[in-house]
C-alpha cells in the first residue's frame, strides 16, 4: 500500500513537472513569440521611419528642387529685368539722341552757309538749284524759268538769281541760298520771249561743271544757265591759280565748249 501511494506521488509529481515544463515552453515560445512579433513591428517602425525619412528628403529636393526653381526664375527675372532696364535705356538715350538732332534741326534747318571761297564744284549749297526754282517759280504764281545763276554777294552771301516769266511779266527774284528766303522780288512788262531754261535735263549743273573742268582747272566761283541767240547754255565761272578769272560755255544740248579769258 505504501508502495502504491509513493507511485502514485512519483506519478502526480512527474506529471507537475512535465506541466510546468510545458507551460516554461509555452511561455518561451510566447515570449519568443512576441519579440519576433516586436520585431518586424520595430522593422515597421524602421521602414516607416525610413519612409518617412525619404519622403522628407524627397521633400527636401523638392524644396530643393523648388528654390532652385524660384531661384532661377529670380536670377532670370532679374536678368530680364536687367535686359529691359538696359533696352529701355538704350532706346530712351537713343530717342534722347534723335530728341538733341531733331533741335539742332529746328534752330538750324538749312546748316551753316558756305564760306565767299568755296568750291562749287565740290561744295553743296543749302538750297540747291533745284529748290530755288521750285521757291521762285511758286513766288511768281507759276510762269517759265528764263535764267538761273549763283553767285556770292557781299551783303547776303552766296544768293540765287532768277528769272521768271508770267504773262509778258518778268519776275527778277533773288533768293538766300542757305535759309531759302525771298531777298528781292521785282516785277517788269517784257515782250521779248527768251527759251525756257532746266536745270534737271538735258545737262544738270553738275555736268556742265565737270565738261567745264576738263579744259581748265579752278575754283568754281558761280555759274548761270540762260539763253544766247537761242541756244541754252552754262557759263561757268573758274578762277585759276594765277587769279584770273575764267568764263567757260557749255552748251546743253550739244555739249560744245567756248572759253572766255
Amino acid at each position: 500500500m505504501t508502495r502504491t501511494m509513493r507511485l502514485g506521488t512519483t506519478t502526480r509529481t512527474t506529471t507537475r513537472a512535465a506541466a510546468l515544463g510545458a507551460l516554461v515552453i509555452a511561455l518561451a515560445a510566447g515570449c519568443s513569440g512576441a519579440d519576433d512579433a516586436g520585431s518586424p513591428a520595430d522593422g515597421d517602425s524602421d521602414t516607416s521611419t525610413s519612409e518617412d525619412s525619404g519622403a522628407s528628403d524627397d521633400g527636401g529636393a523638392a524644396a530643393d528642387d523648388g528654390s532652385a526653381s524660384d531661384g532661377g526664375s529670380a536670377s532670370d527675372g532679374d536678368s530680364a529685368s536687367d535686359a529691359g532696364s538696359v533696352t529701355d535705356g538704350s532706346a530712351s538715350d537713343a530717342g534722347g539722341s534723335g530728341d538733341a538732332g531733331g533741335e539742332a534741326g529746328t534752330s538750324d534747318p538749312a546748316g551753316a552757309p558756305l564760306p565767299e571761297d568755296a568750291d562749287l564744284a565740290t561744295e553743296q549749297l543749302a538750297i540747291s538749284a533745284e529748290d530755288a526754282v521750285s521757291i521762285a517759280v511758286e513766288t511768281a504764281g507759276g510762269g517759265e524759268t528764263e535764267s538761273v545763276s549763283i553767285d556770292h554777294d557781299d551783303d547776303h552771301g552766296w544768293t540765287w538769281e532768277i528769272e521768271v516769266r508770267t504773262d509778258g511779266q518778268e519776275h527778277d527774284l533773288d533768293i538766300d541760298a542757305t535759309t531759302g528766303e525771298v531777298l528781292e522780288h521785282d516785277q517788269e512788262r517784257d515782250r521779248v520771249e527768251d527759251p525756257a531754261v532746266d536745270v534737271t535735263s538735258p545737262m544738270t549743273p553738275q555736268q556742265a561743271i565737270e565738261i567745264a573742268l576738263q579744259e581748265r582747272e579752278g575754283r568754281v566761283s558761280g555759274w548761270e544757265l540762260d539763253a544766247d541767240d537761242g541756244a541754252i547754255r552754262y557759263q561757268i565761272e573758274l578762277e585759276t591759280s594765277g587769279d584770273d578769272d575764267v568764263e567757260i560755255d557749255v552748251d546743253v544740248e550739244t555739249g560744245d565748249v567756248r572759253i572766255d579769258d
